[in-house]
Parts: C-alpha cells; structure tokens; sequence
C-alpha cells in the first residue's frame, strides 16, 4: 500500500518506524491542514482506506523536501486546483486512476482527465502521458482529457481522442478566473499568473 512504501522510504534513511506510525502520522497532518489524499478510482472498496494519493496544500511546503522540483511542484499544484473544485465536500470527486495504467487525475462526473508532466519533450514521458489517457479513455470515455505542462501548448489527436496540452499558468486562468470578458483584465491576469507560477517553481 501507499503507507507501506512511504514506511519503507522513511526506514530507508535510518530512521526506525513502522506502517501503524506512518497512518498516525499522516492523520496528524491532514488534521493540521498540511497534507489532503486523494483516491484511486480503480481501487476496491476495502482498499480505498490504504491507496491513496498525497499532496501538500502549499507548494512552499512541498518544496523543502524536494531536490528535483519541478515536475512534483506542478503535480501538487495542479492538485491543490482540483482539490479546491472538486474535493471540498462530504462526498469525495475527484480521484487519480491506477490499474495498469496512472491518470494523475480523474473527475468521473464531468468525464475529465488530467496529466501532469512538466514537459513533453522527452519521447518517453510524452508516450506514456498521451498513452495512459487514451488506456483511460477506452475504459471510460472522456469528454476532455488535458496534459499541463510548464509553458508548452498543443493539441493532439490519437485513436479518437483529442488531448489539449496545456501550460499551468493558463489553465490555473481558466479555473481561478473564469472566462473574462475584458481584454485588459484578462491580460493582466494573464501576466500574474505568470509571475506567480515562475515565483513557484523558483522557490526554494
């Protein structure tokens, strides 16, 4: 399970625990208001307790654990987003999705998957991006299916789906603006997000 490999990452340091102190460790934390989970969508019933996803509800906080960061500070970003959407209510909806194939993000109501991947450049990680949503897509047909990326942007077309790849700071304008009508505004908006975001990923 998840609580297991986060046990063994921490005894892998030299430091002495178990599975049992890691589940109360990370209940003190999400009580605390640093960390949220989220679910596997294809996990059993019984497993939805033990396979879970986290994240940081502050990037800033995130980053003094990491060495590589950006590519985890745009996952946990994108995550803190839909978190905020979708997740902040008794009823739990969103999930990530993992079953052969990880979709970093799945919201079933409204058919809509979500990658993270900092760039798509490296052959590798853009088949496996653009692979495990069209796997995704054949399960559960999807009305939208995007890839955020730092600052790339394009669309593409495989097996009948139709994946946007998406730069964070514009779809963070589209989820925390909204669509706004006046240019000027919407500029403006544009160029703090920007700055906000590389401000982000300086951080350190």
């Amino acid at each position: 399970t998840a609580y297991n490999r986060l046990a063994n990452m921490v005894k892998s340091t030299g430091v002495s625990t178990n599975t049992a102190s890691i589940i109360d460790y990370i209940r003190y934390v999400k009580e605390a208001c640093i960390l949220f989970t989220i679910d596997n969508y294809a996990s059993k019933f019984v497993e939805k307790e033990t396979v879970k996803k986290h994240y940081f509800t502050d990037n800033g906080l995130l980053s003094i654990f990491l060495t590589d960061q950006d590519s985890s500070l745009l996952e946990n970003l994108c995550a803190i987003t839909l978190y905020k959407k979708y997740a902040e209510t008794e009823s739990p909806r969103i999930y990530f999705y993992n079953k052969n194939i990880e979709v970093d993000f799945y919201v079933p109501e409204e058919d809509l998957a979500i990658q993270a991947a900092y760039s798509l450049n490296d052959q590798d990680t853009r088949k496996r991006e653009v692979s495990a949503l069209v796997a995704l897509h054949k399960a559960y047909p999807l009305k939208r299916a995007l890839i955020i990326t730092y600052d790339e942007e394009e669309t593409i077309e495989v097996n009948g789906l139709t994946i946007g790849v998406v730069p964070i700071w514009k779809w963070l304008l589209e989820y925390e603006v909204g669509q706004v009508s006046n240019e000027k505004v919407h500029k403006a908006c544009e160029v703090r997000l920007r700055l906000f975001f590389a401000d982000l990923m300086d951080f350190s």
